[in-house]
């Protein structure tokens, strides 16, 4: 079951102006999709007096996000559910958004939980949207020591900690409000819009951070290269109870999305205990996707679905390269190398 709070006004009211500017165990299984076994991730070796080697750059090429794409999209055809998929690099920048054939073009925001309608309950958000803020939220929650899905946001942004019926009177999650974060007309994202020279940091997102199943981290060789996102059920909300277990078709997709890609299953967030909480990465696992070992790119666009541009975020319909979080090349204008240790490395992305 999914609901939303009244604060979601500012995410669907924020987005207009874009143009502007379902708990139980979650395995998140170390199995292959449909037979695809996860290769070991390589641990560096660490340079003479030392303890820890930093991990080379990475970064998606267009092969890694048409192969993204191609996954998310078949494990969607294969649940009959067609969704709107989006990927975007490390640093936020929206690499690729297909609209597959028979995907709703809008998500509803559900009622109350008594069938009542607060605020914006019951109103919709742009389908896209919704996917580009699961595939940002995956990206920007995870690092090399934690892989965060949206479900993972869910348990940690809600009014109590973990959130239940059960659980009334508790504190609020350890991350509560952090879904405001990078909202399109934030002070932040408001003060260095696009195109001006000082647009060195994170990148807006047109729902902020999502808490909607169906957003996962993309690794490579365990360093968190980007996000998938999924919203193909025409819903957009959260997860309030984490003592059930969901049958989540966008969650499906986005973990079929991550299969080459997927975060090292000892930093996974079921391996991360908060207050005595273990925290929840997904309710399916890879065992339990359907076999896509022969899906490709070239055989689901323009077949299944076609690229869409999404102003403001992703202007041209064509699949792009990720850069390399810390770089020059990962900011939206040119930078001294100065302000890239001060601004690039030195601060986490997802922070205001």
């Amino acid at each position: 079951m999914r609901n939303v709070a009244a604060h979601m006004l500012g995410w669907i009211a924020l987005f207009n102006l874009a143009a502007c500017g379902s708990g139980g165990s979650a395995s998140g299984g170390s199995g292959g999709g449909g037979g695809i076994t996860p290769s070991p991730t390589p641990t560096p070796t660490p340079p003479a007096g030392s303890f820890y080697a930093p991990p080379a750059p990475e970064a998606l090429s267009v092969a890694d996000v048409q192969k993204v794409l191609a996954q998310a999209a078949g494990q969607a055809r294969a649940d009959s559910r067609p969704a709107v998929i989006a990927v975007t690099d490390r640093v936020g920048n929206v690499l690729a958004v297909l609209h597959m054939t028979g995907a709703p073009a809008l998500a509803a925001i559900p009622l109350a939980a008594d069938g009542t309608q607060q605020d914006i309950q019951g109103l919709n958000v742009p389908a896209e949207a919704a996917a580009i803020a699961k595939a940002i939220t995956g990206a920007y929650l995870s690092s090399s020591g934690n892989a965060f899905s949206t479900r993972t946001a869910s348990m940690i942004v809600q009014q109590r900690f973990p959130p239940a019926p059960s659980t009334v009177g508790l504190e609020s999650g350890p991350l509560f409000g952090v879904q405001f974060s990078q909202l399109p007309c934030s002070d932040l994202a408001a003060r260095l819009a696009p195109g001006a020279a000082s647009m060195i940091g994170p990148k807006r997102s047109p729902l902020g951070l999502s808490a909607d199943p169906g957003g996962f981290p993309l690794y490579k060789n365990g360093v968190v290269v980007g996000g998938v996102g999924v919203l193909g059920d025409g819903t957009y909300g959260f997860d309030p109870d984490v003592l059930d277990v969901d049958n989540d078709s966008d969650e499906r997709s986005g973990l079929a999305g991550t299969v080459g890609f997927e975060a090292p299953v000892e930093v996974r967030a079921n391996r991360i205990s908060v207050d005595g909480t273990l925290l929840r990465y997904t309710d399916t696992d890879y065992a339990n996707l359907s076999n896509l070992a022969g899906v490709t790119y070239a055989a689901t666009v323009p077949a299944l679905g076609t690229l869409t541009p999404v102003t403001g975020y992703y202007p041209v319909a064509t699949v792009l390269p990720g850069a390399a979080y810390g770089s020059e090349a990962d900011l939206a204008t040119p930078a001294l190398s100065a302000r890239i240790v001060a601004y690039g490395r030195g601060n986490d992305p997802k922070g205001c």
